[in-house]
């Protein structure tokens, strides 16, 4: 689904690339696409949510008292991007599921948000809240519309990385590390771009 797109792969594909001779398996196992959906999300987005809460509960306590208000915005972005980011680079598994994860946050993916929304990310809000605290106040709608394109720049930037770590012949512009650093930097000046009203 990653990589054909969520409405160009049938359940048949998915058997025939899981060499399933059972053609009834996702079926039971799953009832239709959108289990299978569920289950894969249930599968990345959990351990991905554990990981944001243990690093925004180490990154707290190490600023001492005051905890989320001593963070920078760039902290806080860290916190939200690079576990997501640091799986992708290092787990080809996740470079599948950041194709599917990308179809799912476009409009492409209206029909299954509720698959996802409300469901996972608890810490994402807490964290993503902590940001607004960070920037120059800013209406509701601009501030949701920045978090959003925040969050599509980033996992779009994942996407190209999965696709140019999958061929061969191309060399990296930039070294995970560096990459990882100008991934945060990005997201970050997205988020604290002046008003331009």
């Amino acid at each position: 689904m990653g990589w054909r797109g969520i409405e160009a792969t049938s359940v048949r594909d998915i058997n025939q690339k899981a060499k399933q001779k059972n053609t009834s398996a996702i079926r039971y196992y799953f009832k239709n696409k959108e289990g299978l959906l569920q289950a894969i999300l249930d599968r990345r987005m959990v351990p991905l949510d554990d990981e944001r809460r243990a690093r925004w509960d180490q990154i707290k306590s190490s600023k001492g008292m005051k905890g989320a208000k001593n963070l920078t915005l760039q902290d806080l972005v860290r916190v939200q991007i690079l576990p997501l980011a640091e799986a992708v680079l290092s787990e080809p598994a996740w470079r599948n599921y950041v194709l599917l994860l990308a179809q799912l946050v476009s409009a492409h993916g209206a029909p299954y948000r509720h698959l996802w929304r409300d469901r996972y990310d608890k810490t994402s809000g807490h964290i993503i809240a902590s940001m607004r605290d960070h920037i120059a106040p800013t209406d509701d709608d601009v501030w949701r519309q920045r978090v959003s394109d925040m969050i599509t720049f980033s996992i779009g930037s994942l996407c190209e990385r999965t696709f140019l770590l999958g061929r061969s012949e191309t060399k990296l512009m930039l070294d995970d590390e560096r990459y990882l650093t100008h991934l945060v930097a990005t997201a970050t000046a997205i988020l604290s771009v002046p008003d331009l009203d």
